[in-house]
C-alpha cells in the first residue's frame, strides 16, 4: 500500500510534535529551540503587487528548512506496522506498507490501523491517492490475489520515490520512463 498523507508537513500538530520529542528524550533546550523556530510565525501571499495581510502559521513544519524534514521523521516515528510480518517503509511523507501473502492480518485491518494513528496525530489519510499494489509473478491466476479493500484503488502500477512499479515488477516502464527523461508521465 502506497499511503498519502493529506499535506503532511502542513498538518503536524506541536503539542504532539513536543510530546514525541519528550518521548524520543531529546534535551529540553532542543525542544525550546525547535518550538521557538516552529512558532510566532505567519503567512502572507502576494499575486502581482497585491499582497495579503499576514496569518498566523500553527500547524506547520518548513519543508524546506534544514531541520523540517528530520522534525516530520521524528513526529512518524511512532507508525508501526500491525502485523510483525509486515514493513513500514517512511521516506519523509512517503509511506509505503509492504505486507506479505502469509501475514495474518487483512489488508482492510492494516489501513484502518493507519488510519487510527493518522486520527490520533490529527493527521489525515488521502483515501483518493492511496493505493493498492499487489505483486504478483507474471503467470500466477489473479484469482490468487487477497480481496481489494473497499476504501483503496487496487492499482496495476504506480511509482514510488520516483521508480515506476508494476504488479508483475517488470521495469519496462520505469526504464522508459528514465530513457525519455521524464517528460512524458503516461507511459
Amino acid at each position: 500500500m502506497l499511503i498519502d498523507f493529506s499535506k503532511a508537513f502542513d498538518t503536524v500538530d506541536y503539542a504532539i510534535l513536543v510530546r514525541k520529542l519528550f518521548s524520543l528524550k531529546v534535551p529540553v533546550f532542543i525542544i525550546q529551540w525547535i518550538m521557538s523556530f516552529l512558532t510566532n510565525r505567519t503567512q502572507a501571499t502576494r499575486l502581482g503587487f497585491h499582497l495579503s495581510s499576514h496569518l498566523p502559521i500553527n500547524q506547520l513544519i518548513v519543508q524546506g528548512s534544514g531541520i523540517g524534514l528530520t522534525l516530520f521523521i521524528m513526529f512518524a516515528h511512532d507508525l508501526r506496522p500491525l502485523d510483525i510480518l509486515n514493513y513500514l517503509i517512511k521516506y519523509a511523507d512517503d509511506t509505503t506498507l509492504l505486507c506479505p501473502q502469509i501475514s495474518q492480518a487483512t489488508a482492510e485491518l492494516k489501513m484502518a490501523h493507519v488510519i487510527s494513528w493518522a486520527n490520533e496525530n490529527k493527521m489525515a489519510v488521502n483515501l483518493l491517492m492511496t493505493v493498492e499494489l499487489v505483486f504478483h509473478r507474471p503467470n500466477v491466476s489473479r484469482d490468487l490475489s487477497p480481496l481489494a479493500m473497499s476504501n483503496v484503488s487496487r492499482v496495476d502500477s504506480a511509482k514510488l520515490l520516483g521508480v515506476h512499479l508494476r504488479h508483475d515488477l517488470n521495469f519496462s516502464q520505469h526504464v522508459e520512463y528514465v530513457v525519455v527523461g521524464g517528460r512524458n508521465e503516461e507511459l
